[in-house]
């Protein structure tokens, strides 16, 4: 049965939680050796705190909002290590102060709230999804803590609509618990059982139910019958919003998240109904919303850093070509895209990817490995530059020429696609200066380090 690993992989964790268009051609070899070589850019270290090696990007990035960060491949260490510096950078010397991650909304915004009382550890593994817990990341985290007890706070944040883990339940049921609390047992009960009971679908069926009437059938009867709860606890979340925002007097917005995080399970439920590409694209036009709300209500005036999947950051992703079950298909309309529509060049986009190493499968783990990639790739063409991390800027250059032709051509590139878990070279095929306005690609790549 055909199911997008990657989005089964994620949220599958969070319940475990929570529970207990043609052959290669010539057209990629414009822009090889010395001329590809003057548009690229070394990146020297992952983790240096000297920033003399990112200095180039000071003018490029100096008017931008927000700065989107992303990976063609989510377990990945020198992913994580290279966002960590990047977001380190932008917060110390753009003024960049929040973070907002691929993870749910009310997840982030419950553990920052709390990490007074929270270590490092506790933080990451309580606001973002597991395929990024790892040493790495963690990094990012103590970093957050740092920050916030300088009193130069960076903002921990969520935009995504799926179930990250059982603290946020835990956490919005005491909360309620302080105005009445059988209201508050109930939701605790009442949201883990429907999590499992949705869960329980999804491991029968996969996620790519828009043509399995069974599936569909059993989808439903969840939504309806674990719908109406949720839309009774909202309402008493409106009606009593005075009253449960002077049991938190920390943050005046907080049945504001309370009540978008609860409006997104019922949306979460929803995505169960549709097929592979449909369920991409709800979700992603809910994350849009979600980071605009963020930017507007939240954090107005305030520039933001977002971390996610190349997929969900690209600029034009229905512009992209991705090789599925043997078979090109059109890629899906994604938050990125939505996104880029409305800020334009407000926005910096940088898309992550690999030449050669290891990786990780999302769901069970398990290493493979990634031979060096072939000849017409996006991957061996910024090899060529013989840095070990390079980074292209593509966002000066408005005409081709000799030197740059490369960003205005189709290319391929390695990627996990919609419905696998490994990474395959030459699986995804865009013009890289529609979809991004940098690159980096990393020479040699290994798995997370999952002990830390």
């Amino acid at each position: 049965m055909k199911t997008f690993k990657r989005l089964t992989g994620m949220v599958a964790a969070g319940l475990a939680i929570a529970v207990a268009l043609s052959p290669v051609g010539a057209f990629a070899e414009a822009g090889h050796g010395a001329g590809t070589k003057a548009n690229i850019r070394e990146i020297k270290s992952l983790t240096s705190e000297d920033y003399k090696d990112l200095a180039f990007l000071k003018p490029i990035l100096k008017d931008k909002t927000v700065v989107s960060l992303g990976e063609n491949f989510h377990r990945v260490a020198e992913y994580s290590s290279m966002k960590t510096r990047l977001i380190k950078y932008l917060h110390e010397e753009l003024g960049f102060d929040v973070i907002a991650f691929e993870s749910g909304l009310g997840d982030s915004f419950m553990t920052y709230e709390n990490a007074g009382t929270l270590s490092s550890k506790e933080m990451m593994e309580r606001s973002i999804f597991p395929v990024w817990h790892s040493k790495e990341t963690l990094a990012l985290f103590d970093y957050i803590k740092q920050q916030r007890s300088k009193g130069k706070p960076l903002y921990l944040a969520g935009y995504d609509m799926q179930f990250t883990s059982a603290y946020l339940t835990q956490w919005i049921a005491e909360w309620i618990a302080e105005v009445d609390p059988q209201r508050g047992r109930d939701y605790f009960q009442f949201e883990l059982q429907a999590m499992t009971d949705y869960y329980k679908v999804i491991n029968e069926y996969g996620l790519d139910n828009g043509n399995n009437p069974k599936a569909k059938q059993e989808i439903q009867k969840v939504k309806d019958q674990y719908e109406p709860q949720y839309k009774a606890l909202i309402q008493f979340i409106k009606e009593n919003k005075k009253q449960l925002a002077a049991a938190y007097p920390k943050n005046p917005r907080i049945a504001d998240v309370a009540v978008k995080t609860l409006e997104d399970r019922i949306k979460f439920i929803e995505m169960g109904l549709y097929d592979t590409k449909e369920s991409y694209e709800f979700r992603d036009r809910i994350m849009a919303d979600n980071v605009e709300w963020l930017t507007k209500v939240m954090y107005p005036g305030k520039k933001v850093i977002l971390w996610a999947h190349n997929d969900h950051l690209a600029k034009n992703t229905s512009k992209m070509s991705v090789k599925e079950q043997g078979k090109w298909i059109n890629s899906f309309t994604s938050m990125g895209e939505l996104l880029h529509q409305k800020l334009k060049d407000k926005e910096y986009v940088i898309g992550l990817y690999m030449n050669s190493g290891r990786a990780s499968t999302i769901t069970t783990q398990k290493i493979f490995q990634i031979k060096p990639m072939p000849k017409g790739s996006l991957e061996q063409l910024m090899m060529g530059s013989g840095y070990k991390i390079a980074f292209a800027d593509l966002s000066k250059h408005q005409t081709p020429n000799k030197n740059n032709a490369w960003m205005f051509k189709p290319i391929y590139a390695a990627e996990d696609g919609m419905t696998s878990e490994i990474i395959e070279p030459m699986a995804m095929r865009f013009v890289p200066k529609e979809q991004y306005d940098g690159i980096i690609v990393f020479d040699k790549v290994k798995e997370p380090t999952t002990k830390y």
